[in-house]
């Protein structure tokens, strides 16, 4: 069991040398303002979201972008609460918001991918800049991110961040960090995998070029990691670390949604063994390593707290200097808490993520 251990450690530990590595790379400079102009389209996808929408309507409403170079596409995908009163209201007040209405669910696309299909097929924008609606966003978010694209060519990842005061927030702030910053770790070394849907922006004739979601539409989730996949074999991508980019997002509130969400996340691994086999063993070698760990916990094995205190150092490594790179300060009791947490869950998310056992907005 001891040299199982230690295997599959130190495959993972490989890894996250690699993503520390990698955290060195990005150039620290300001992103650099082009004096030419395009016209930007704001995407995003709604429902049920009448908590939120009005205060991502105010950040959008007051970007530094000039307005007529900019539009706002909301697609309220089958809302039953006031997000579509809001709306509504909104566009009334604004002429460059468009509310798309969508009454059914379409049978042969899951629900959130049509519903951003729709609003990108509407848009008139050369650049989609794309977030969530239950996030909030600086008012230099456009002008940074579509510069991003317009310098950079392919498609931009943005970092998001999830707010919140509580402990249980503070954990899901370390265990989405860690994700972010190791996707950042492999995009210092140009290899790019993911990304967030709550931060993205990328050429519309992009999109067109790889028919869209189409090809993954049967897909319940999993957009934004097939937009990045996608468009950067085509044309490259880039990791905006330009602070005026950065989103903000709020936390689940309990801990079933937490382990669900997660679990929802995971269950993308799977498509990644023919597309991205690299991805694959990454996310692969992060599960057994946990599970290595936990197995050697409850067997009580030889070099079980020597291969754990490798993994705690190594993993603080990418996340302290991910919060460094994104200007996100990382307590130390919560990492302690996440780190020995890691072991227990990693297996049990992944195995139901495989299975795909878990819920989503219908």
């Amino acid at each position: 069991m001891t040299v199982i251990l230690y295997l599959c450690t130190g495959l993972y530990l490989c890894f996250v040398l690699f993503i520390i590595a990698g955290l060195f790379k990005h150039n620290t400079s300001a992103v650099k303002t082009n004096n030419e102009l395009s016209k930007v389209s704001i995407v995003v996808a709604a429902r049920n979201e009448e908590n939120n929408i009005a205060s991502l309507i105010h950040d959008l409403t007051h970007q530094t972008y000039p307005r007529d170079k900019l539009e706002i596409i909301i697609a309220n995908d089958r809302s039953t609460d006031q997000t579509g009163a809001i709306l509504n209201k909104a566009a009334e007040k604004h002429s460059y918001i468009h509310h798309i209405q969508i009454e059914e669910c379409n049978p042969e696309m899951a629900s959130k991918k049509h519903a951003l299909q729709q609003a990108i097929q509407r848009a008139t924008g050369d650049i989609i800049v794309c977030t969530d609606a239950d996030c909030q966003v600086p008012q230099t978010w456009v002008s940074s991110m579509a510069s991003s694209v317009k310098s950079n060519g392919g498609i931009t990842i943005g970092f998001s961040k999830i707010d919140g005061e509580s402990f249980f927030d503070q954990y899901q702030m370390i265990d989405f960090l860690s994700i972010t910053a190791a996707n950042a770790g492999f995009g210092g070394w140009k290899v790019f995998w993911s990304g967030s849907g709550q931060n993205l922006s990328y050429e519309k004739k992009n999109f067109e070029l790889i028919n869209g979601f189409t090809p993954v539409k049967d897909k319940i989730s999993g957009d934004d990691m097939y937009l990045v996949q996608a468009i950067s074999a085509i044309d490259g991508a880039t990791i905006n670390i330009d602070p005026q980019s950065f989103v903000s997002t709020q936390p689940v509130k309990t801990i079933k949604d937490f382990v669900n969400q997660r679990i929802r996340w995971s269950s993308n691994a799977r498509g990644n063994v023919r597309k991205k086999p690299w991805f694959f063993s990454f996310l692969f070698s992060a599960f057994l390593c946990n599970l290595a760990l936990f197995s050697g916990f409850l067997l009580q094995s030889k070099g079980i707290q020597f291969a754990f205190f490798l993994k705690f150092i190594f993993e603080g490594l990418v996340i302290f200097l991910g919060g460094r790179l994104f200007e996100t300060p990382v307590p130390s009791l919560v990492y302690l808490t996440w780190a020995v947490v890691q072991p227990f869950y990693i297996p049990f998310i992944g195995l139901l993520g495989l299975a795909n056992i878990y819920t989503w907005k219908p």
